[in-house]
């Protein structure tokens, strides 16, 4: 429905907005049947363009990355200035080492003896 006015009136008395025919789901603007159109359309388009999205969300990460590296910030966050040449600021820095030595613990809990281990 492209008219806005037939849009709210369909809106307001709980009728599907898309094919004015069935009663709404709760909550929602679509009847059942139309929700699950709408979404296999959804999953086809992401299906079709998932290439094209993901190069440009690495291009436009790529540009972010640079601009924040050229100012001086932290290319984490984006906030904070960064010392001594770093890529990241202290609090980034210290955030994705704590992450890094959890990950290397598990590995190291789940290949090894218990014994074996020093920390």
């Amino acid at each position: 429905m492209c008219d806005t006015k037939n849009y709210e009136f369909y809106k307001s008395h709980h009728i599907c907005v898309r094919c004015g025919q069935e009663i709404a789901e709760k909550n929602h603007t679509l009847c059942l049947v139309c929700m699950i159109k709408s979404r296999e359309e959804a999953r086809a388009y992401h299906k079709k363009h998932k290439e094209e999205k993901r190069e440009q969300n690495r291009i436009r990460s790529r540009n972010r990355y640079h601009k924040l590296r050229n100012l001086g910030l932290c290319t984490s966050c984006g906030k904070r200035q960064v010392k001594n040449n770093k890529v990241l600021c202290e609090h980034c820095r210290i955030k994705a080492n704590y992450k890094q030595r959890q990950k290397y613990l598990l590995n190291v809990y789940a290949t090894r003896n218990i014994c074996e281990i020093r920390v």
